[in-house]
C-alpha cells in the first residue's frame, strides 16, 4: 500500500472519529479543552508528537501535483502548524477554540466527517 493512501486513511479515520464527537458531544470540548490546557507538560508532548509525525511524512512525500495526494499533504502541513501552535502559543491556541468556535462546533464536526469519509474512501 502506498505510504499517501495509507496515511489519508488514516486521517480520515480521524476526521470521521472527531467529527462525530463534536457532533453528538459538542458541549463537553469546551470543558475538555480546558482539562488539556491546565497542563503545559501534556500540550507541550502532544505538539513535539504531532510535529514528529507530520514531519516524518512530509520529509519523503511533500507532493502538490495538483492530486488528491496535495490534499493529504494540506492536511499533513496543518497537523504540523497545530503541533507548533501547541508548543509556541498554546493560549492563543485554547482561545481561539473555546470562544471564537464554541457555537459552530457541529458544522466542524460535519465538515471533519465529510472530509474524513473522502480521504478514507480515496483508492
Amino acid at each position: 500500500m502506498d505510504i499517501t493512501i495509507l496515511v489519508a486513511k488514516i486521517l480520515g479515520i480521524y476526521l470521521v472519529v472527531s467529527g462525530l464527537f463534536l457532533i453528538l458531544k459538542g458541549k463537553t470540548v469546551p470543558h475538555l479543552l480546558k482539562d488539556f490546557f491546565d497542563h503545559p507538560a501534556i500540550v507541550y508532548l502532544t505538539g513535539v508528537i504531532l510535529i514528529f509525525l507530520s514531519s516524518t511524512y512530509l520529509i519523503q512525500y511533500n507532493v502538490w501535483d495538483g492530486t488528491w495526494k496535495t490534499v493529504v499533504t494540506f492536511f499533513v502541513w496543518l497537523v504540523m502548524l497545530k503541533g507548533l501552535a501547541y508548543i509556541f502559543a498554546p493560549q492563543m491556541l485554547n482561545e481561539i477554540a473555546v470562544k471564537k468556535f464554541r457555537n459552530t462546533f457541529g458544522i466542524y464536526g460535519l465538515a471533519a466527517v465529510i472530509i474524513g469519509l473522502y480521504l478514507f474512501f480515496l483508492k
